[in-house]
């Protein structure tokens, strides 16, 4: 008799991703905001729907270092071939949220998998310029 909780193996379940994103976003989904007189900075981590990912939103910055340190050890944890990291909504990368990106693609492509940036902003673009050896492996989508 077969159950609807039983599969062959070929395929996770459709539940399984389900609970995936759920455990795993449950920590992952951070925010931090910046105590301070100044506006407040924060970043937060979304899964993206529509494919394996993650969707980023704020700054980058030393007042965010940890949250995205956290975030990106989810990104590099997601399965899949591709990971998209969805940069559209951060406002701003400092050199080493740029460094952590690199870190977190030399993770993925030890995994024998891809890290695909999706929208950079332009503070990244201005990284990759002066430190172009640093920087070459990560993939921005066309």
């Amino acid at each position: 008799m077969s159950s609807p909780d039983r599969h062959d193996g070929s395929a996770p379940p459709a539940r399984a991703q389900a609970l995936y994103d759920d455990v795993v976003w449950a920590d992952a989904v951070a925010r931090c905001t910046a105590a301070g007189t100044g506006p407040a900075r924060e970043l937060s981590a979304r899964p993206l729907r529509d494919r394996p990912g993650a969707l980023l939103s704020g700054s980058c910055d030393i007042d965010t270092r940890l949250v995205l340190s956290a975030a990106l050890g989810v990104v590099t944890r997601i399965p899949g071939p591709v990971v998209h990291l969805d940069l559209s909504a951060v406002r701003f990368l400092d050199v080493a949220a740029v460094a952590a990106l690199v870190q977190a693609n030399a993770t993925v492509t030890g995994q024998g998998r891809r890290l695909l940036l999706h929208h950079p902003p332009y503070s990244l673009r201005k990284v990759v310029e002066m430190f172009p050896e640093e920087c070459a492996a990560l993939e921005v989508a066309a």
